[in-house]
């Protein structure tokens, strides 16, 4: 195993080659999970032995997926929803069984029966989309953007047809640390209100009806949802929470002010500096990445190409909780919602923030 750093990426981001999973303990992995949280992004390249019950097992070390929309849908109707279970559908509205029969064809079960979710571009005979985001470039974007309670980390397994394209990531931490005093303490003030983009990520979604409801359920459920330009990542790096995919305009500012702030960090961040895109070399290329202080994207998805995503929180690697924001009203509200989404989702051996 080789570690190196990714050139081009700031102060951040690691290559780990030539990893043989069915000889790399479960201590070697932990601490390649918290070398990770430093680092932000993490790609693995000649590895070996990882299938896909074991990318399951391995991430489900880091910590537990955690996800917004299941959740959502949990708290309507007061109970876990299975979409491949005819008797738990009883009682769902026939709006929200569509929505979720579309969820259910992006899911892939595998061998041990755990479920993955595809990022795929191709769709059955009956125009089913196989996974979620079509084809073609997508754009910059946060997962699960306007909500305080997202996870902060997200793993990508490449598939098959990766080769013609290439996943972008752009880290705010190093901008963060060069911007004057005065500016850095305005964004610590800074509070985001989000709309809903339609297309802003996935042309897709004016397309398809279903899969723009899971994009705004994902991405931005509620408008006008308040989220801070400024959050301490998992490993407790500080950077903004840029979230462009939804960010609508500051709080207490006009449009116009905030359309001129959010120019003046467009211009400032979006460049060579800050910003690395990894060209997919193998089609098992596995990358991990940070949804916190980091944004991604996709360039030339061909609609055959096939990856495997799983959102999570890495409290496993974590000493203690994770308290993203400092200004205490998002605090408090992101330790309530922390605790319904663990209860509702009924996650176990999860480090919940400490009520005060």
């Amino acid at each position: 195993m080789k570690i190196t750093k990714i050139p081009g990426f700031g102060s951040y981001g690691q290559y780990i080659d030539d990893v043989d999973f069915t000889t790399l303990s479960d201590q070697e992995w932990m601490e390649i999970g918290r070398s990770h949280l430093k680092n932000l992004l993490t790609i693995f390249r000649n590895h070996k032995g990882l299938t896909k019950d074991e990318y399951v097992e391995r991430i489900a070390k880091f910590g537990p997926t955690k996800g917004s929309v299941r959740a959502t849908i949990a708290k309507k109707y007061g109970r876990l929803i299975d979409v491949f279970d005819p008797e738990s559908l009883k009682g769902v509205s026939e709006e929200d069984i569509r929505f979720l029969t579309s969820r259910k064809y992006m899911l892939e079960p595998t061998e041990k029966g755990n479920m993955l979710s595809r990022i795929y571009g191709a769709k059955d005979e009956e125009g089913h989309m196989l996974g979620s985001f079509d084809s073609g470039d997508l754009g910059w974007h946060s997962n699960e953007s306007s909500q305080l309670t997202f996870a902060p980390e997200v793993c990508l397994m490449g598939s098959k047809n990766m080769l013609n394209s290439a996943t972008g990531f752009m880290q705010t931490a190093d901008y963060y640390e060069s911007v004057s005093n005065s500016f850095r303490s305005e964004l610590d003030e800074m509070v985001i209100l989000h709309t809903y983009k339609e297309g802003a990520i996935s042309a897709a979604e004016s397309s398809n009806p279903e899969f723009k409801k899971q994009i705004q359920l994902n991405f931005c459920p509620v408008e006008d949802a308040e989220t801070p330009m400024v959050l301490t990542s998992p490993g407790g790096i500080r950077g903004l929470h840029y979230t462009i995919n939804s960010a609508n305009r500051i709080k207490g500012m006009s449009i116009e002010e905030s359309n001129r702030i959010f120019k003046q960090i467009d211009t400032e961040l979006f460049g060579d500096k800050y910003t690395f895109y990894h060209h997919y070399q193998s089609n098992d290329d596995l990358v991990l990445f940070d949804n916190s202080i980091t944004l991604h994207c996709r360039l030339k998805g061909e609609v055959d190409r096939l990856a495997y995503r799983i959102q999570y929180d890495p409290c496993h690697l974590l000493d203690a909780p994770w308290y993203p924001y400092d200004q205490k009203e998002f605090l408090d509200d992101y330790i309530d919602g922390t605790h319904e989404l663990i209860k509702i989702l009924e996650i176990k051996d999860f480090k919940l923030p400490i009520k005060s």
